[in-house]
């Protein structure tokens, strides 16, 4: 039975070939016509206008989207929720770069390379700190904080967790429950946040949550935007209640020129990049599905949970 596929990120000759092998017909969006909407089985990629109008089709034969990305709060999941249409995201996909990145981050700081920048005549700064010294808490334990995790334990630092349960997770000496945070270590030096954006993490990192770290070296932020109350975090940098932060992602995005954000001296921007650089291929993740999906099985791998919204 032939399957059509939407290729809405790119396919490389040899990933064409791959699939015609599963008989898998790919369509292009310039071959995409309003006849063959309906037609289409699976989507490769995301195009809100494409995939609306897709959806928007009386008996429209859509099962399967595979998203570029790791958050998927920017699609209509009620509707595909709704719809019954398997959605898988690109979850690892880019949790090397990330975690990397969040590293070079805590060395800048934790270094003093942040110091050094800046000086223009011999000044040595020696306030600096090896990493076994600054206990770090990640908040999402999925496979980029996993990743960060097991960087992190390279360098014997106290490396906590938190997820939703409070399930353990390799590469974490232990993890605590989102809902119940009573219990932190109190000599916690680096929050990082690489929680999801929904309904329950929105504005989740306040003045109350950030109020649980006392003197707080270092916050990163390499989750989503909405998850932090910008506001409140700029206050806690100017009272000195967190000495730095680093944020790849921001609320509102690009950031206005006139954002109080470039104006804070000790605060990183790295606007939405840390993913850059080699990391597996979408496709790779995608071929990790397709023959049970051509089989009628379930999939298993990334699978968004609608009612989490990741």
């Amino acid at each position: 039975m032939t399957v059509n596929l939407l290729a809405l990120s790119p396919l490389t000759d040899a990933d064409i070939e791959t699939l015609n092998a599963y008989d898998v017909v790919v369509i292009r969006p310039e071959n995409l016509t309003i006849k063959n909407y309906g037609d289409i089985d699976i989507s490769y990629g995301w195009d809100g206008d494409i995939i609306n109008h897709i959806l928007a089709t009386p008996n429209h034969q859509l099962k399967w989207i595979q998203a570029y990305s790791a958050g998927v709060d920017y699609m209509p999941l009620n509707t595909l929720a709704e719809q019954k249409i398997i959605l898988t995201n690109a979850s690892g996909q880019r949790s090397k770069p990330i975690a990397q990145s969040v590293i070079s981050y805590i060395f800048y700081f934790a270094r003093g390379l942040n110091v050094y920048q800046n000086q223009k005549s011999w000044q040595p700064f020696t306030n600096q700190f090896i990493l076994q010294a600054l206990p770090v808490i990640i908040f999402g334990t999925g496979q980029i904080g996993q990743q960060i995790a097991k960087y992190l334990q390279s360098f014997d630092t106290p490396v906590y967790g938190v997820n939703t349960s409070g399930h353990p997770v390799d590469n974490f000496d232990k993890v605590f429950a989102i809902n119940n945070l009573n219990n932190l270590p109190d000599n916690i030096a680096i929050v990082i946040n690489s929680l999801p954006s929904t309904a329950q993490t929105n504005h989740f990192f306040d003045k109350h949550s950030l109020n649980l770290f006392n003197d707080l070296f270092l916050f990163i932020n390499i989750g989503r935007g909405a998850t932090v109350n910008e506001t409140d975090l700029l206050t806690k940098l100017n009272d000195g209640t967190i000495k730095y932060a680093a944020l790849d992602v921001t609320a509102t995005e690009p950031i206005s020129d006139d954002s109080k954000l470039w104006q804070q001296d000790n605060l990183l921007l790295t606007q939405h990049t840390t993913w850059a650089g080699n990391s597996e291929k979408l496709f790779t993740i995608f071929m990790k599905n397709l023959p049970d999906f051509i089989d009628h099985k379930p999939l298993s791998v990334n699978v968004v949970n609608y009612d989490t919204g990741y």
